[in-house]
């Protein structure tokens, strides 16, 4: 079981890590989208440089994650960015594309149930003191 958790949080962090620097370095050009879809992406996200702060905490998130002393946190701002990107598939375009979210999601969901004990005190109701 560490061993699959080693492999897997490593393969999420290193995605990331490559995606959130492909914001800021544009090594991998983006596929213009058509459309409504890609109308409302490129005003919304594109053009208010929204995806640079998608990017910087995309990056941040993989590479805490990489570390391994904090992946827990780094799953924490993973997790956000993973949601927005199901929710734009299923929303936005129908669905196409949407394998690689389902794929990252269930490495993010593994991981969180490895790392179980770090997250215990979300779940937990607030006491005042």
């Amino acid at each position: 079981m560490k061993l699959a958790a080693i492999i897997v949080r490593s393969l999420l962090g290193l995605a990331f890590v490559v995606f959130g620097l492909n914001m800021f370095l544009h090594f991998m050009p983006m596929p213009p989208l058509s459309g409504p879809p890609g109308d409302f992406f490129h005003v919304m996200a594109v053009e208010s440089r929204y995806m640079v702060a998608v990017g910087a905490c995309q990056l941040l998130g993989g590479l805490l994650t990489l570390s391994g002393r904090f992946t827990p946190l780094g799953l924490l701002f993973l997790g956000p960015i993973l949601v927005n990107i199901l929710i734009f598939h299923v929303c936005l375009t129908g669905g196409a594309g949407i394998m690689n979210g389902v794929v990252f999601s269930l490495m993010e969901v593994f991981l969180i149930w490895v790392y179980r004990a770090n997250f215990k005190g979300l779940f937990e109701p607030a006491t005042v003191s």
